[in-house]
């Protein structure tokens, strides 16, 4: 059984201040223990949902924007037993690493030091930690050295496209998943650089056809967009299950797909009710 647990479904400058969504980033658990873009909370969302975070083996951060990264230097030290033996993998781009431009690095050269293994990728390259292999696919995001992440577990294929924009031939890079993490920063056809909106990602399922759709990485303007019924909406148009992520959803792949909400669920109406007023600008 592989099983992904999301600490978090929020993204952007204005999310990760306002923590609506919040940004702890999701887990997968297939024979290894692996975080993905711990972002702001990611520590104390993993205690809070029950997770034991000296339990990691590995840890991957994308790109150099806060939302994907902040987190990432403590659970170093908890994944190598506050510091004091030397284990586990962490996974990155260049700009995480050693900077490139204006982005990065992400991650001291102190904490760098203290995983067993250290892997740089780069869209096409593969690292393997046990029976997980992961694949850096390519992303056009402002930190150029971004990448989305092709999951191989002995139960099938995930993807993550990370932050992204459209463009032609992404498809080809998520085909053959089972599950599809999905980073929609914008409801509807309202694009920005850099990001997905909810139209771009039906275009994509035109030709991606999974057994499931999670949209993360929402934007503010989900909150005048209720994010189940844009879910629901993407849905209907290409007949793939979509739902948005949660913090506490648990998505379990085995020979099914199983889906375990949270007792507590988020209760997005009060967000609406509070009028909040979103930025033109807004991620």
């Amino acid at each position: 059984m592989a099983e992904i647990v999301f600490l978090g479904s929020g993204g952007g400058r204005f999310q990760m201040v306002g923590q609506y969504f919040k940004t702890g980033g999701f887990r997968i658990h297939t024979g290894v223990n692996v975080h993905v873009d711990p972002g702001p909370g990611a520590l104390l969302l993993t205690h809070q949902y029950g997770l034991n975070p000296l339990e990691l083996d590995g840890i991957v951060v994308t790109h150099s924007h806060p939302d994907h990264y902040t987190d990432a230097e403590v659970l170093i030290e908890a994944m190598t037993k506050h510091s004091t033996k030397k284990r586990g993998a962490l996974v990155c781009s260049e700009s995480v690493i050693n900077g490139v431009g204006d982005y990065g690095p992400a991650v001291s050269k102190y904490h760098q030091r203290k995983p067993e293994k250290l892997a740089i990728l780069n869209p096409g390259e593969k690292f393997r930690l046990n029976n997980l292999e992961m694949e850096a696919v390519k992303a056009k995001h402002s930190d150029p050295t971004t990448f989305g992440l092709i999951l191989r577990t002995d139960e099938g294929t995930i993807g993550y496209t990370s932050d992204t924009q459209y463009f032609e031939g992404i498809a080809k890079y998520y085909e053959g998943v089972r599950i599809l993490i999905a980073n929609v920063t914008r409801p509807l056809s309202m694009r920005i650089p850099w990001h997905l909106c909810s139209d771009d990602l039906i275009k994509m399922l035109t030709e991606i056809k999974p057994e499931l759709v999670v949209m993360i990485h929402m934007g503010m303007m989900f909150l005048k967009h209720e994010p189940k019924m844009e879910a629901a909406r993407i849905t209907s148009e290409t007949n793939v299950e979509t739902i948005p992520g949660q913090v506490g959803l648990r998505v379990n792949m085995g020979k099914e797909i199983k889906i375990n909400r949270p007792i507590r669920q988020p209760v997005l109406e009060e967000f609406a009710r509070l009028k909040l007023e979103i930025f033109s600008g807004a991620e």
